[in-house]
């Protein structure tokens, strides 16, 4: 039986209690399972991923991911790339959370994250940019950056909010296979917000709906 990697149990989560987005939200992942959250814009997708990741406090009840530092990897829509620096630079930030503490705070990785990097960046196809600044990249180059830097971090859990946005179908296609390895052959438990519910029913193995304030499982 996959352990169980996040447990949330009767939780409101929003940023009122008078008017939270979601209400009494039950929801148990497993490692090596692709859960997809689908929803109209604006419904709080985002905002329940955050909470997942410990960035926004449940109102109510409890969001129990049982995680040691860096076990969490967080793809959020904008991102969150270091514009200026290069897509090596990038993609090694990822690991230093589970590098040796002094790699971390003088940010000097070591010879294996040098290494995972440049793998993870051959990955995504993108080893021909490796010295470029993201900047310079276009949008879906940009998330395919954000995929690698979380390959490297080697989460137990992965939150990946939209990051099959701006990408053609061909490469998409490939960063599903990704996510697909990264979960069986892994055993990363995965939570994948997208706007495409049919593209979503492809790769997951359960599919959640949130409709009104309730997250719902809908067949897939």
């Amino acid at each position: 039986m996959a352990d169980s990697v996040l447990s949330i149990r009767s939780a409101d989560i929003g940023f009122t209690k008078d008017e939270p987005l979601l209400k009494s939200v039950n929801l148990e992942v497993q490692s090596g399972e692709i859960v997809g959250i689908i929803g109209r814009s604006g419904i709080g997708k985002t905002t329940l991923l955050r909470t997942i990741a410990n960035l926004i406090p449940p109102l109510e009840g409890d969001v129990d991911a049982p995680l040691e530092r860096g076990e969490i990897g967080y793809i959020p829509q904008r991102l969150g790339l270091i514009t200026h620096q290069t897509v090596g630079y990038n993609v090694i930030m990822g690991g230093l959370p589970n590098a040796p503490l002094w790699q971390s705070l003088l940010s000097l990785p070591g010879h294996e994250l040098r290494e995972a990097s440049r793998e993870a960046i051959a990955a995504v196809d993108l080893s021909e940019k490796v010295l470029d600044p993201i900047s310079e990249l276009s949008g879906g180059q940009q998330r395919r950056v954000a995929i690698a830097r979380s390959m490297v971090q080697k989460p137990t859990l992965l939150l990946a909010d939209e990051c099959l946005g701006e990408l053609d179908a061909d490469t998409a296609k490939g960063i599903v296979k990704l996510i697909q390895s990264l979960a069986k052959e892994g055993n990363v438990a995965i939570i994948v917000v997208d706007h495409n519910p049919v593209r979503a029913s492809t790769f997951c193995d359960r599919i959640l709906q949130i409709k009104g304030s309730r997250l719902e499982e809908v067949n897939i």
